[in-house]
């Protein structure tokens, strides 16, 4: 699962909301009469006379402007101007940093929001915003110790906790994360219980559930679709979790058809419910949706192909589950090879489960022993234990 999808999705609410705040919130009723409306905006460009009075105004003045009628390219070049204007100002390049945010530019979001707070190391949200970006670039030891210079400058608070948890998760600190989790709660519970959504119950189940503490995930995965029924990506989430575990299948479909109902060009979700169907040994059924999900993807995905090798190995069709799971193994070692700072354990689980199905049992056990060198996993272990592997792939 990428990571901390649920709060970065939220985060990016956040912004777009506070984005049109800025905009609404700052111009006043002028000599020009302008309020922050696209009507009056075209007005102004239309006429020859308005565009050289509306060059006039105070740059800050034509960022809300344009911020408020959600022409963010406009405002970003007003803000680039106020930074030419004052390169020490920290506001602009922290507007620049959510509005590249929610242009899902990234690295140059980084890049803005580090220069904020190196300008103002006194503006506490700074560091929040940077942090969960570096966890959505898959930097949690930077957002860790963004956090922790937050730490060292502010009172405890919520966001500070509950993205240390997020971030500590993501490098499989569970008990960590766990901790962190706990002190949102509490902290939470003593100033703001509304703190306490269907997000942050999401992100308890998440680390549950890779804590392979599966009772726990179910109830927190259950209190979080109480508090949000159409949320999907838990109920994406919570299903295939029930599918890989291969119980409670019916209800497993329920909830994955629900987010696919939802999202239906999500490739993720399309692969789930693939699954499902697979784990109900209605491969016939499974192989449109998996088919469809590849198609959705934005890159190549390893468990994807491995998923559609399965089908195609349950319908007998064994060159293209081979050819399949060889497409699978490519896109594994290249995830691996881009991600060798934080590399997923599951990664090398997947090697070792591909190399078995391809017969490759010396190549399978070396991938599963390092899967099992960094997280200890009774399931690996039995893998690695399992007679039957040197004499049958993989189903």
């Amino acid at each position: 699962m990428a990571l901390a999808k649920a709060i970065i999705a939220d985060h990016r609410q956040r912004i777009a909301a506070a984005l049109h705040a800025a905009g609404q919130r700052a111009i006043q009723a002028d000599s020009l009469g302008l309020q922050p409306d696209r009507q009056r905006l075209d007005i102004l460009h239309r006429h020859d006379s308005q565009p050289q009075r509306l060059q006039r105004l105070p740059r800050a003045k034509l960022v809300d402007l344009y911020l408020s009628t959600d022409d963010k390219t406009k405002a970003a070049q007003q803000l680039e101007a106020l930074i030419r204007d004052k390169p020490t100002n920290p506001t602009p390049y922290y507007y620049l940093g959510i509005i590249a945010q929610e242009q899902e530019k990234y690295d140059k979001a980084k890049d803005y929001l580090e220069t904020a707070v190196l300008l103002s190391p006194e503006t506490e949200q700074f560091y929040y915003d940077l942090a969960l970006l570096q966890i959505n670039l898959r930097k949690p030891r930077e957002a860790l110790a963004t956090l922790d210079r937050a730490r060292a400058k502010f009172r405890q608070s919520f966001a500070m906790e509950l993205y240390s948890g997020i971030a500590s998760s993501a490098l499989r600190k569970y008990d960590d994360a766990l901790g962190y989790y706990t002190a949102a709660e509490v902290l939470a519970r003593a100033t703001d219980a509304k703190r306490l959504d269907y997000i942050f119950y999401f992100h308890l189940g998440e680390t549950y559930e890779r804590k392979q503490d599966y009772s726990q995930a179910e109830k927190y995965f259950s209190k979080c679709l109480e508090l949000s029924p159409k949320f999907s990506q838990a109920l994406n989430y919570y299903g295939y979790m029930y599918a890989d575990l291969g119980i409670h299948l019916e209800k497993a479909r329920a909830m994955i058809e629900q987010a696919v109902e939802l999202e239906p060009k999500n490739a993720a979700y399309l692969d789930s419910l693939g699954w499902v169907l697979f784990k109900l040994k209605l491969p016939s059924e499974a192989l449109p949706h998996l088919l469809k999900a590849i198609e959705q993807a934005k890159e190549p995905d390893p468990t994807l192909y491995d998923h559609l090798g399965d089908v195609y190995a349950e319908l007998k069709q064994s060159e293209k589950a081979r050819e399949t799971w060889e497409k699978s193994l490519t896109c594994v070692q290249k995830d691996i090879a881009s991600h060798a700072e934080n590399t997923d354990p599951s990664l090398f689980e997947l090697m070792g489960d591909l190399y078995a199905k391809l017969n490759q049992i010396d190549q399978a056990q070396d991938a599963w022993r390092k899967s099992l060198a960094l997280e200890p996993s009774a399931k690996i272990q039995r893998k690695l234990e399992s007679h039957s592997l040197h004499s049958t792939p993989l189903r």
